[in-house]
């Protein structure tokens, strides 16, 4: 059998994002999603979270947006002068692994605190696939019980286009993640990339081998003004929030016999 997680990143950046992940599970085919601790609604996402039992949510690790958990004086060396995140992703290989560790365990215990059970750990721009940080996040998952963790297997490669580097980085990765013993999909891919059109999802969809496999997106709402400051993503936020309500999408499914789920499935196995 196969199953299709659809998990939506950046959960809790803005109120508009909040309402474009809740609809697009309400009324769409959203399944899952992943929650910024450091958020502008971050406090609302979680009260979301809770009130919407059938969403899978998990936490979506930040180095390359927003403002620490921690004060800025703790971790230095991953802020600039005004105390927020550097977005240049080649800094990733100077930060120290130490400050990475103190700030992500910060988010993740910041988001159980407020009440949310994580299904799984990702982060911003898959930063944790730098190879140091692939271990960060196998052992907080580890060690605060999170069952999984969201890895690029090299099999995803036959749906998505990417860097050569960024293939090497996700497979060194993929093979890193496997002692930890946590739970992965088979495959992951970008839900733009495979849903351009109903043909090029009905081909995705007749490809996956039986197993878990995920796709991420980026949904929003039109006319999120609090959006234009923290992310290149606008305009496409709020198309990716109207896909996922499309008809055409849900039928593909069924038509496929494919099962929509959560990162709940791998607990759900476990039993």
């Amino acid at each position: 059998m196969v199953h299709l997680i659809i998990n939506a990143d950046d959960f809790g950046l803005t109120e508009g994002v909040n309402r474009g992940v809740i609809r697009a599970h309400r009324e769409g085919v959203l399944t899952s999603a992943t929650l910024m601790a450091g958020g502008l609604a971050w406090r609302e996402a979680v009260a979301l979270a809770a009130a919407q039992p059938s969403l899978g949510v998990g936490v979506h690790l930040t180095l390359t947006a927003l403002q620490p958990v921690l004060p800025p004086e703790q971790v230095p060396s991953l802020v600039d002068r005004s105390g927020r995140f550097r977005r240049q992703f080649w800094r990733a290989p100077l930060l120290p692994p130490g400050q990475v560790e103190a700030e992500w365990r910060a988010q993740i215990l910041r988001l159980l605190e407020a009440g949310l059970k994580p299904t799984h750990l990702d982060s911003h721009h898959h930063i944790h696939l730098w190879p140091p940080f692939t271990a960060i996040i196998c052992r907080l998952a580890r060690e605060l019980g999170i069952p999984g963790v969201r890895m690029i297997s090299p099999e995803s490669f036959r749906a998505m286009t990417a860097p050569r580097y960024q293939r090497a980085l996700a497979a060194r990765a993929w093979h890193r993640a496997r002692k930890f013993a946590l739970a992965r999909p088979a495959t992951v891919a970008p839900l733009e990339m495979v849903a351009r059109s109903r043909e090029d999802f009905a081909a995705y969809l007749a490809g996956l081998c039986p197993g878990v496999h995920e796709l991420y997106c980026h949904p929003g709402s039109p006319g999120d003004s609090s959006l234009a400051s923290l992310s290149s993503l606008t305009e496409k936020r709020a198309r990716e929030g109207e896909l996922l309500l499309a008809p055409w999408l849900a039928n593909s499914l069924t038509l496929a016999g494919v099962v929509p789920a959560s990162y709940k499935i791998f607990a759900e196995e476990r039993v």
